[in-house]
């Protein structure tokens, strides 16, 4: 998809050279049937003192269906997401082994990341919390990275708004998810995210990617992260950092 100049004015994307000329992400191994798009996070991250790029991935439109699985309630995709940021202005040679900033750096990254998604999306009350988090590791890009695993509790992007970002992704009718769940209902995600400070290029990057759960207007729960998260992480570990600016992947 194109992302268009409206879309880049709701989020607050910017065209900043500087970011733009930052190193890529490619991910060798996506889940089947996922999308993946980038974009510069200058001034959604400006608050914070960072700036960077987002190269984030999505379950697609499957079949016929005019809208994406990440819209689908009934997809194991839904409101899932797989990427990569590359920052400047984050870590540090300093920082770069200090997990207290990792953690800092993964959750308001994320959070207002998340956020800002929420807003171009119609969301009223958009909001985003991020809860402790676990401390691990993960191989990627040859090397063991800090890595960690949490829940955030945010808002899902499903309604009938019709943004211009909601209709770039796509919607499915309402009639087929409102017996099941309101607009904008609460979710979890559970979120896992690598960090690590690339001290060739200076740049701090995090590798993420995060399931959903929810419960549905009956009070079942939905949680996507039994199915999901084994291909998301093994997709993560095939992340790479590449030299070189990249309009997409």
């Amino acid at each position: 998809m194109v992302i268009l100049q409206a879309l880049a004015v709701s989020r607050g994307w910017s065209q900043a050279p500087d970011s733009s000329r930052l190193p890529h992400v490619v991910f060798d191994s996506l889940p089947t049937g996922w999308v993946s798009q980038s974009n510069v996070m200058d001034e959604i991250w400006k608050p914070l003192g960072a700036r960077g790029v987002n190269y984030y991935s999505f379950g697609g439109r499957a079949g016929a269906n005019t809208f994406a699985s990440r819209s689908d309630p009934l997809a194991p995709q839904y409101q899932a997401w797989l990427g990569a940021y590359v920052i400047a202005g984050a870590l540090d040679s300093a920082s770069a082994d200090d997990t207290t900033a990792q953690q800092h750096w993964l959750t308001a990254l994320a959070t207002r990341d998340q956020i800002s998604w929420l807003v171009a999306m119609g969301d009223p009350a958009a909001g985003a919390t991020a809860g402790p988090l676990r401390h691990g590791q993960l191989v990627i890009d040859g090397a063991d990275r800090a890595c960690y695993r949490g829940e955030m509790r945010t808002h899902s992007d499903l309604s009938a708004v019709g943004t211009p970002l909601a209709r770039s992704i796509g919607m499915p009718p309402e009639s087929t998810w409102a017996n099941l769940v309101a607009p904008f209902h609460e979710i979890t995600l559970h979120v896992v995210g690598a960090v690590w400070y690339d001290r060739t290029r200076r740049v701090t990057v995090i590798v993420y990617a995060a399931s959903t759960a929810f419960r549905g207007k009956d009070g079942r729960l939905h949680d996507y992260g039994p199915v999901l998260d084994r291909s998301l992480e093994s997709a993560m570990r095939h992340a790479r950092v590449m030299d070189g600016t990249s309009g997409g992947h």
